[in-house]
């Protein structure tokens, strides 16, 4: 497998560490995903998945890009006969 290098300052390696630490992903993993989101090894293209919310920090799952939004108004319909 080939292998890519490039050079970063001491302050975006300790950042991009940090980013890769927080989810909980590896320094290569996370540059693969975010460099080839549609093709990353750990999230296939189409598929859902979770990522950790940057902004609150909880588990969010992804949708594959395209998929359309769902409303309030589909979630209700889809609990309405839920125990």
């Amino acid at each position: 497998m080939p292998t890519l290098t490039f050079k970063v300052t001491e302050k975006d390696a300790a950042r991009i560490r940090r980013l890769a630490r927080k989810e909980k992903r590896t320094v290569s993993d996370y540059l693969r995903q975010r460099a080839l989101p549609a093709s990353s090894s750990s999230t296939p293209a189409g598929s859902y998945h979770i990522e950790t919310s940057p902004v609150t920090g909880l588990p969010v799952m992804q949708a594959p890009v395209g998929t359309p939004p769902v409303s309030s108004e589909q979630v209700r319909e889809l609990l309405a006969d839920f125990p």
